[in-house]
């Protein structure tokens, strides 16, 4: 039985350590800056895993959009824009934005 647990928490740990993070996924093509201020999925075969990271940090980027744009008397649409220009402006070379048009580049 205790071979069992320490074989169960060694699964759970490697796991974790390869779980997908943002970064991650914008080196691999997987994610890209969309032009609404969100991230977005680039290929349409992206995994569940790559699927639930965009929708966990958008969910979080909603949020923070929401509380900015009360806060200085904008929309959220307003608070997404400007976050994606500078967004574009960090993304890393080889990594993905959309353009105006909703295309995507690659920087």
């Amino acid at each position: 039985m205790k071979n069992v647990l320490i074989l169960f928490f060694a699964v759970f740990i490697s796991a974790n350590a390869y779980a997908l993070d943002l970064q991650q996924a914008k080196d691999q093509g997987l994610v890209g800056e969309a032009n609404s201020g969100y991230v977005a999925v680039v290929t349409s075969t992206a995994s569940n895993e790559v699927r639930q990271l965009v929708s966990s940090v958008n969910n979080h980027r909603k949020e923070r959009y929401k509380k900015i744009a009360v806060s200085h008397g904008l929309t959220s649409s307003e608070v997404g824009h400007l976050a994606y220009q500078k967004a574009v402006d960090k993304t890393k070379p080889g990594n993905y934005y959309q353009n105006a048009a909703g295309r995507w580049i690659k920087k």
